[in-house]
This record gives structure tokens, sequence and C-alpha cells, in this order.
């Protein structure tokens, strides 16, 4: 079965339960449960810091290995086994950064000085970093039944690890030691499926090894300039929870600017998943993806711009109903998010990815994060939480503006060449209209 079959819908799915259950636990602590906002601030603090430290080395991981699989299919065991083992050690190394040096994160990115389990959340990374593999690993292996029956089975039991410490008043503390056993429980689905990927493919090995160092290499050269691209990406993520701990003294805005900071969430997951399933096609044939790239755009798009028009409207009555009505200032920090949809629906990082010219990621990235940076230093002043969610948009911009020239001149691949400009002109407008009459509302 060639590559070009892989199940998209399935890993878009999965990635829906994983937003969904985020959500609903959301609405748990803050609805349900009525737990104080300074409880939900702890929480997501939390989370926040065992993030900082391990998203760029995972996402590095999982990307690297979409893009080496099809040039390494005689090799897919040897290959799997030893990025879950880098991943492990990635989890390690951050779990080690985390315990090591909390009183520094703890004093200069959030607004507590000591959490006493934050140890929790470092057993919590060892385990789930090599984790993230296995719906990864399912999708090239193009069994999408077994995406949807994992997610489902395993975004249920995330849920009941938070919902019964609620229920049994354990508290925040109670949930991350759930957690951590949720954890285990996914680092033991990944070596079933690593010892059944060894058990069928060992007797073809050449290197009879289990871990391979030259595979390891191979995998680490191109880890490395994708952790720097996430880290100086990814991180103004951080940057900006870093920002607004420094210019607000209430402890409670980190908590209102977390949950308005999110775009779309849909936009993000459907995007994430689909540049996912089209790296391993891109090296595939690179000419059959350009047009199923500009084919899922439109797919995309068809839906997901009016959608994000209408959540304009009705996001600052959506807030204080879904949440509580301290969260009702998240709404104006959501709807600017939601412009990100313009510059998130391009996909110039998929051709990028397949040709591994993973270090012009990084330059772009490192431009991203500056012009966030300075824009958010800047707006902060005059436009508070809002400022900083208008850098973020501009800046992400300016970074697939850049992508898209480098595909451009590098590899003589235009625009229209995988992507409708005239849709995608007609969907910016009626965004920009939309957000201009969203202003009246808030």
């Amino acid at each position: 079965m060639s590559l070009t079959r892989l199940p998209i819908n399935s890993l878009q799915f999965f990635q829906l339960l994983r937003f969904g259950t985020t959500l609903f636990i959301g609405i748990l602590l803050a609805k349900i449960f009525g737990l104080a906002t300074a409880e939900i601030a702890l929480y997501e603090v939390i989370l926040f810091l065992g993030n900082f430290v391990s998203f760029f080395w995972i996402s590095a991981g999982i990307k690297s290995l979409l893009s080496e699989y099809t040039r390494s299919k005689n090799q897919a065991a040897t290959l799997l086994i030893n990025t879950s083992f880098l991943l492990f050690i990635v989890g390690l190394l951050a779990a080690a950064i985390l315990y090591y040096f909390q009183s520094f994160l703890l004093q200069n990115f959030t607004q507590f000085d000591q959490i006493s389990y934050l140890y929790l959340i470092c057993l919590y990374l060892i385990f789930n970093a090599p984790s993230s593999l296995i719906e990864y690993i399912y999708l090239l292996d193009k069994k999408d039944n077994k995406i949807i029956r994992y997610g489902l089975i395993i975004f249920g039991l995330q849920l009941m690890a938070v919902l019964v410490p609620l229920l049994m008043k354990w508290g925040i503390e109670g949930i991350f030691q759930c957690l951590v056993i949720w954890s285990l429980f996914k680092f033991g689905w990944l070596l079933g499926i690593l010892k059944q990927h060894w058990n069928r493919s060992k007797s073809t090995l050449k290197n009879k090894s289990v871990l391979n160092w030259s595979t390891q290499k191979r995998l680490l050269i191109l880890i490395f300039p994708l952790s720097l691209h996430m880290l100086i990406g990814g991180g103004m993520e951080y940057v900006d929870g870093f920002i607004v701990t420094k210019y607000f003294e209430d402890t409670s805005m980190f908590a209102i600017f977390r949950y308005g900071a999110r775009e779309l969430p849909l936009v993000t997951i459907l995007t994430a998943a689909l540049t996912a399933t089209l790296i391993p096609i891109a090296v595939e044939n690179q000419a059959f993806v350009l047009p199923k790239i500009k084919k899922e755009i439109d797919k995309l798009s068809w839906w997901l711009f009016p959608l994000t028009m209408a959540l304009m409207l009705v996001s600052p009555f959506l807030f204080p109903m879904v949440y509580n009505e301290n969260f009702a200032p998240s709404a104006s920090v959501f709807n600017v998010y939601l412009l990100i949809i313009s510059s998130r629906i391009l996909l110039p990082q998929v051709i990028i990815l397949a040709h591994q010219h993973n270090y012009v990621l990084v330059w772009s990235a490192l431009i991203e994060v500056l012009i966030n940076l300075g824009l958010s230093l800047y707006w902060v002043k005059d436009y508070g939480l809002e400022g900083i969610a208008f850098a973020t948009v501009c800046a992400y911009f300016v970074n697939k503006i850049m992508l898209i020239a480098y595909n451009y001149f590098q590899f003589k691949i235009p625009l229209s060449a995988y992507l409708n400009l005239p849709k995608y002109f007609f969907y910016n407008i009626s965004l920009a209209l939309f957000f201009w009459m969203s202003l009246y509302l808030s």
C-alpha cells in the first residue's frame, strides 16, 4: 500500500479527542467543581513548566521520524526503537532540568515561589515523552482504526485521572499523581508496539542489536535543528507567559491569558495533523503532494474560516458561560489569537521538512521570536494582554512568508502550486471584517 493512502482523518480525529479532553478538564476545574482561580493557575503552571522543558525535543523527534521513515523502510523497527529511546533520554533530561532548576524556573517564569510536588510532573515527563510517538507509529503503519481506538482509550483514561481526584477531593497533587500512572500506562503501550515491530522484522535486519548508534546519530542530526526551531519559535508561548507574570502583579492574570491565548484549537489541531500526515507523502512523491496540500487547505478553509468568524462574535458570551465570570477578559485575547488562522492554514513547512532542510526553520523561527518579543514588549504597555496576542499574530505571519519565499527561490515552487490564492484572500478579507465587528461587542 502506498503512503499516499495514509489515514489523514484518523490522526485529525485523534488530535480532536486530545483537545476535547483538555477543554473538558478545564470546564471540570473551573465550572463543574468550581476550583478557585488560584488553584486552576497552579494546575496550569505545573503543566506549563513541564511543557516548557520538553515540548521542543518531543516535536523534533516526531517530525524527524516522519521525514526519515520512508527513507528507512527496510529498517523500520530499528528506526522506531531508536527514536523511542532518544525520546526517553529526552524525558529524563527534561525531568532533571525541571527538578534541579525548579527554583529558578518558578521564580522567573511564574508567580509561585515553591511547589512541593513538582517532582510528579518530572516523573510524568520521563514516560510521556517517548509515548508521544504512539499515534504516529500507527499513522506510518497505516492503522487508522488503531489510532482512533487508542485515542478513545487513552483520553478516556486521562479524563478519569483528573475526575477521580476531584471527586475524592485529593486536590491538584492527587491529579498529578494519577497523571503519572496514566503516563506509565502509555509507556507500557509503546513498549508493546515496539516489541511487535521487532519480532516481525528481526529476522531480516542486518544489524541485530536493538539500539543502533548509526541510526541514533542520523536522527540526532535531524532532531537538533528541529529542536532549535521548536525551542525558538514555539518557545515564544512561554516567553509570553513570562511577560504576563512580569507586567501584571495579579496572579490570576496568568490563568486569564492562558485560557484566552489558544487560537481556534481546531485550526492548530487539524493543520498540525495534516502536516504530520503529508510529510512522508511529500518525501515519496512531491508532484503528488502539492495539489493534495491545496485540496486539503481548501477543505479546511471552507468551514474553519466561517467558524472562526462566528466565534469572534460569540466569544465574549462563551467564556463566562463555559468557565466563569473571572475569565471574561480571556475572550478579547482569544479573538486576537483567532487571526492566526490566516498563517496557520499555510503549509510551506511540509515541503521544507520533506527535503530535510531543517536549518531553514531555525533561522525563520529566530526572526519570528525577535519580532514577537519586540512587539510584545512594545504593545503590552498600551494594549495589555491583547498587545501580546497581536505581536504573536504578526510574528507568526512573517515566519510563514519567509518559508514561502524559501520554497520559491530554493525549490522553484510558487505559493500558487499549493494554495488557492483567490479563495485565501477572500477568506481573509471576510475575517478582518468580522474581527472589526467583534471589537464593538467586547
